[in-house]
């Protein structure tokens, strides 16, 4: 039996390219709730040619309604959702949901109970759907944005356990399923689909999306060639230039990344990635009072991301602007207060001010919030060695060396790869 398939996830990933140019790990962002409209359209159109036709059911005393019945109620529950009346069309869908007569049923369910701001039922549904129909790629991607939204990354993967994409998948499930492996750090599998989905849709949208793939991989020379090969035919796109700057920039290529950041600015002065790599750039070339202020544009496009006040205090630290820097720090934990390098940095500067009891308490926060974080744990030791207790100090130093050789991983695991633009951040 042919599988069903249409858009079910059309909004699922954000149309806006910086999607394509964060590594998942960072920025990338998406909408939490499910869209209605691709759904909307997909019903009133009816069945179509990806489809099937709707089945009798398993129990002999329950016939599903005929292929037009079935059609003419999505096509009224897609009505009433056009018109934000998500109870409605709930109350319309729920009995044909009981049924398990057409994925489609539970898609557009789902949907209307996400608009009705219930969440939690739409979640149901989608598992209940991917219980009957497991190798449907419309409810298993649909499922897996909703666990993904609720930071449920392996279970979002887990939902993708029979997604196969083919010549057949719209571009949206492609999309959708990229971002779940990568959140799930399935880096292999996420490089497969984004391929598929560049194949099947080439665009700078799919192309920027595999570009992300290797990134997560390290693979920044992969990159260069692959972006290189294509800077004709996108050379005046923002998007396709940050995101090729920023290989440039972790393949220690500054002059060139400068120069494409700038070219992006040129053509969106408002983009927010732009003007913070470039400061990232642009320190890495010592010019610091270039860094500071395209950070403070930055800072003005996007305030809430604490990332840009971190790098920010860096800077002023080489410039020896003490006051500054912890001003800085301050605001990028007011941005975010579970922002480990933050934290970090702050023990730091306790630290070296011999306040070793107050610096530990920043240390602690910065291990709680990445237990990843090498230069945390570095810290914390002499912390603990400036308090005179010598066997936690012991103690921190033995985990420090498990977790440097967790974050050092063989060629077979690449899960472990960050950016050398953002080493700090990401430590």
């Amino acid at each position: 039996m042919r599988r069903a398939r249409f858009n079910s996830v059309c909004g699922s990933v954000s149309n806006s390219m910086v999607v394509r140019n964060l590594r998942f790990k960072r920025a990338l962002t998406f909408p939490a709730v499910l869209s209605a409209s691709c759904l909307l359209a997909a019903a009133a159109a009816g069945r179509g040619n990806a489809v099937p036709a709707p089945q009798v059911h398993s129990n002999p005393n329950r016939i599903c309604p005929s292929p037009s019945e079935l059609d003419a109620t999505l096509g009224d529950a897609s009505t009433l959702m056009q018109q934000s009346r998500f109870q409605d069309a709930a109350g319309l869908l729920q009995p044909l949901s009981a049924g398990k007569c057409d994925p489609r049923v539970s898609l557009l369910l789902a949907a209307a109970l996400e608009g009705e701001g219930d969440p939690l039922q739409a979640t149901t549904i989608l598992e209940r759907a991917h219980a009957v129909w497991p190798g449907n790629d419309s409810v298993a991607t649909s499922l897996a944005r909703i666990y993904l939204a609720g930071g449920k990354n392996d279970k979002a993967a887990g939902a993708l356990a029979r997604f196969n994409a083919s010549a057949e998948t719209p571009e949206q499930e492609m999309d959708m399923a990229v971002v779940v492996y990568l959140a799930a750090h399935r880096l292999t599998s996420a490089q497969k689909v984004a391929e598929q989905d560049y194949k099947n849709y080439p665009s700078v949208h799919s192309l920027l999306l595999l570009a992300n793939t290797l990134q997560m991989q390290g693979r920044y020379p992969d990159v260069n060639r692959l972006l290189g090969e294509k800077r004709g035919a996108y050379g005046d796109s923002p998007e396709f230039l940050v995101t090729l700057a920023e290989s440039e920039s972790d393949a220690s290529i500054f002059l060139a990344a400068r120069q494409d950041l700038q070219h992006a600015i040129s053509l969106n002065p408002r983009m927010y990635q732009a003007h913070y790599l470039l400061g990232n750039v642009l320190a890495k070339l010592s010019d610091a009072d270039g860094a500071i202020a395209e950070y403070h544009l930055a800072i003005g496009l996007a305030p809430e991301q604490p990332r840009t006040y971190y790098q920010l205090a860096l800077v002023l630290r080489a410039k020896q602007d003490d006051a500054g820097e912890q001003q800085a720090l301050e605001q990028a934990l007011k941005a975010d207060n579970h922002y480990a390098p933050a934290h970090c940095e702050m023990g730091r500067i306790l630290l070296e001010d011999h306040r070793p009891a107050d610096a530990v308490s920043h240390l602690l926060l910065a291990i709680q919030y990445n237990p990843r974080l090498e230069n945390a744990y570095f810290q914390l030791a002499k912390a603990y060695a400036a308090l005179g207790d010598k066997d936690k100090a012991e103690q921190v130093v033995k985990r420090l060396q498990v977790v440097r050789a967790e974050n050092r991983p063989g060629p077979g695991n690449m899960s472990g790869s960050t950016s050398h633009s953002d080493a700090m951040t990401s430590q």
